[in-house]
């Protein structure tokens, strides 16, 4: 199959994000557009963030960007630190160095504790940076990080912020809505995700949540904020003052994404939180169960290994371009390469949200078991298919 014919067909994404999509949230992108403004709107919008508290758990201050997840991470660094004032990047990944760009663009200091590609942060990296650096006023980190698939522990490392006081921004846009993360009972003060992947939404919409403590902190500032679109201040003043016409901020929501966003959030609380998690959980264990039986080498260990995505790591000879140019081409299967260092050398396999399942994976481990075998890989033939389901139907 060339890859105008594969163009052609329904490409699985089995990649970290964007995710697939149900036909019924892009039935909803089909639907005629609707106004941003008025009271049907309003009564939508609201249902729609009541929803996403309860898959965030939390009872903070939450609100919907018209803008990607991106955005919510700038917002979250631009309102915690005022320029000169010293932030701690958390960097084990290309999202850790993201931070640390934003936060730079911003005026802030910056202290950055890092972990090797595939290792996590840990609270005690956290307790050994603010030890050193007691002006450190906030701290960014990015739970899961997708570009090494490590997921690093969040209450260690909020417990030690909390410990000495300092704010916590948290990017959970490859882990939240299919991971348990309890926002308040962490104690998160901005927490950060979109609607791209464990959502199951079309890409478009950022979320943010913000504590009581980091409100305190934006009243304290001796800086007024310099954004107006990603302004925090002013979004919540349209939300109470315009709640029943325009509480979305002084935009014009993209309404479509919205209702699209709405049904994948009323399929993910039909699924059941705690179903759903679990539902990652096994997906996760069975499909790296699945690389083992294959004679594969999976890029991080057990104990920290995401929940939504699995990087593999790939036979010496065997060129990680060419293996996802010939899945993507003879099977229909989109796979995600390292980042850096790791480009060639490994295999991202994204399983979150619909992906999650039986079906997408086993032809995914099916396509990298052929191919392999196609570019002269000596693997294991014939136990990875079986050995997930042995392992997802537990």
């Amino acid at each position: 199959m060339n890859k105008t014919n594969c163009m052609q067909q329904e490409i699985k994404l089995m990649i970290p994000g964007p995710t697939e999509v149900s036909e019924k949230a892009r039935e909803q992108m089909a639907l005629p557009v609707k106004p941003h403004y008025g009271l049907e709107w309003s009564k939508t919008y609201f249902q729609i963030v009541d929803k996403l508290k309860k898959v965030f758990q939390t009872e903070n201050d939450l609100f919907v960007l018209a803008s990607t997840s991106s955005s919510a991470m700038e917002m979250a660094v631009n309102h915690a630190v005022e320029p000169g004032e010293t932030i701690l990047i958390c960097n084990n990944g290309f999202f850790g160095d993201r931070f640390e760009e934003m936060a730079s663009l911003f005026g802030a200091k910056i202290v950055t504790t890092r972990s090797e590609y595939g290792e996590p942060i840990t609270g005690d990296q956290v307790r050994r940076a603010i030890d050193e650096h007691p002006e450190i006023k906030a701290l960014a980190v990015v739970h899961n990080e997708s570009s090494t698939a490590v997921e690093s522990n969040l209450a260690d490392i909020t417990k030690a912020a909390q410990e000495k006081g300092v704010l916590t921004i948290v990017d959970c846009v490859s882990s939240m809505g299919g991971v348990d993360i309890p926002n308040d009972k962490l104690g998160i003060d901005f927490c950060l995700s979109g609607s791209q992947k464990c959502f199951g939404a079309p890409a478009g919409l950022g979320f943010i949540s913000v504590s009581d403590k980091a409100w305190k902190t934006i009243a304290d500032r001796k800086t007024p904020i310099a954004a107006w679109y990603l302004n925090l201040n002013i979004l919540k003043k349209y939300q109470k003052e315009w709640k029943n016409w325009h509480p979305q901020g002084p935009n014009t929501a993209p309404v479509s994404l919205y209702m699209a966003l709405n049904q994948s959030l009323d399929e993910i609380l039909e699924e059941g939180l705690q179903e759903r998690f679990a539902r990652h959980i096994r997906a996760r264990d069975a499909f790296r169960a699945a690389m083992i039986s294959m004679g594969l080498e999976l890029f991080v260990a057990d104990e920290y290994a995401s929940k939504t995505l699995t990087a593999v790591c790939l036979p010496e000879n065997i060129d990680g371009e060419t293996l996802r140019d010939n899945i993507l081409n003879r099977h229909g299967v989109l796979l995600a390469g390292g980042l850096g260092a790791t480009a060639n050398s490994v295999i991202r396999v994204g399983h979150l949200s619909m992906t999650a399942s039986s079906g997408h994976l086993l032809a995914t481990i099916s396509a990298i078991e052929e191919e392999l075998l196609n570019m002269g890989a000596d693997i294991c033939t014939g136990a990875a298919s079986k050995t997930f389901t042995k392992e997802f139907e537990k």
